[in-house]
């Protein structure tokens, strides 16, 4: 069999591999060896062309071991650069030709990555099934389009997905947005999946708990997301079997450098929000204004907002798993750790008469 010709090189800023949703958002050149020029002709008709490269800093592979959202599959199964064959294949934007060399956008290969093929991005064969394939992939990584943004460090891309959770806009759900993209990329992090081996602690129910939620994948319902009734803006990142944890709180000034750069927002909060007295067309302005600052937010220094600090956390014994109960005065089923035994009855903690504590807008009150 003929092997493989190389007909050219990778022209990049990375001289070794890094995440490759971050080498995705740069700029990077193909040259072409000169005899291979004239197979050019008419590419740039073509917005989009896919890339096959080796990975030639690759050395050696496993056939079994982690993804980036931490799962363990076999090598045929990943996007992972260790492979028997270490072949590469990108579809990338086509920005413009100059002679033998391409300058494209989205390419994941290292500076002198040999190049062994271009192909023009055809629909009718490269996107046959999209939806289905696109389906099949959340089926098996159900974050996925998440865990590209953060790794990505798109972190407005974030804020619009993360919207979908919390309805609307606003600086409280960007700072846990920007917190969290931050935080797990300093924690060097793999994803949750909800399986409680990362675990978000946050100390407030707010907008930012939200943000928090959206991003990491540590939720209540997963019982990953812990709650301390604390009241301050703060969350803490932290791994089962690991003593390190990463502390994030928004600076003492942070309020004050939201009213300075958005006032008419800050205005509008204090209206809408706090006296509960602001008309339709306050809440629409309150929308469009929470909006700007919520995305502005975004573009400041994290260091501007925030303050991190790396701990020791104290982390919570697994949830336990308990058999449900019926209640014998309502019928209803019940976890079996809140039964409450009256004359030899088995009862609902409400059946019972106890006093439910209730987290609402003010913390964990009682009913």
């Amino acid at each position: 069999m003929e092997s493989l010709k190389e007909i050219g090189r990778v022209e990049s800023g990375f001289k070794e591999m890094a995440d490759p949703f971050v080498m995705r958002k740069k700029e990077s050149g193909i040259v072409l060896a000169k005899e291979y020029t004239e197979g050019l002709y008419r590419l740039s008709e073509s917005r989009y062309i896919q890339v096959v490269y080796g990975f030639h800093l690759s050395k050696g592979y496993s056939l079994k071991g982690p993804v980036y959202s931490g799962e363990i599959k076999g090598v045929f199964a990943s996007r992972s650069p260790h492979r028997p064959s270490p072949l590469g294949v990108t579809t990338v934007e086509l920005l413009n030709i100059e002679g033998n060399r391409l300058v494209v956008k989205g390419l994941d290969a290292v500076d002198g990555s040999p190049v062994y093929d271009i192909k023009p991005h055809a629909s009718v064969f490269d996107e046959a099934g999209t939806g289905d394939v696109d389906r099949q992939w959340a089926y098996t990584e159900p974050r996925s389009e998440m865990i590209k943004l953060v790794r990505g460090g798109d972190l407005k891309a974030c804020l619009l997905l993360a919207g979908t959770l919390h309805g609307h806009f606003c600086p409280g759900l960007s700072s846990g947005i920007y917190a969290s993209v931050e935080g797990m990329k300093r924690m060097s992090v793999h994803f949750s999946d909800g399986m409680e081996q990362m675990l978000a602690i946050i100390e407030i129910n707010s907008c930012f708990a939200d943000g928090i939620q959206a991003v990491t994948g540590c939720t209540f319902g997963n019982n990953s997301l812990i709650y301390r009734d604390i009241g301050k803006t703060a969350v803490t990142f932290a791994f089962r079997g690991s003593k390190k944890g990463i502390r994030i709180t928004v600076k003492p000034d942070f309020y004050d450098v939201l009213s300075e750069r958005y006032p008419e927002y800050s205005g509008l909060f204090q209206k809408v929000v706090r006296d509960r007295s602001g008309t339709e067309e306050d809440m629409t302005a309150f929308k469009i204004k929470g909006r700007e600052a919520s995305f502005g937010l975004l573009e400041l220094p994290f260091d501007a907002c925030f303050d991190c600090a790396e701990i020791e956390p104290e982390i919570p014994a697994y949830a336990p798993i308990v058999d449900s109960l019926t209640c014998s005065q309502c019928g209803e089923r019940f976890m079996g750790s809140k039964a409450v035994e009256r004359d030899s009855r088995i009862l609902c903690r409400v059946c019972g008469g106890l006093e439910i504590p209730c987290l609402t807008g003010k913390g964990i009150d009682q009913d």
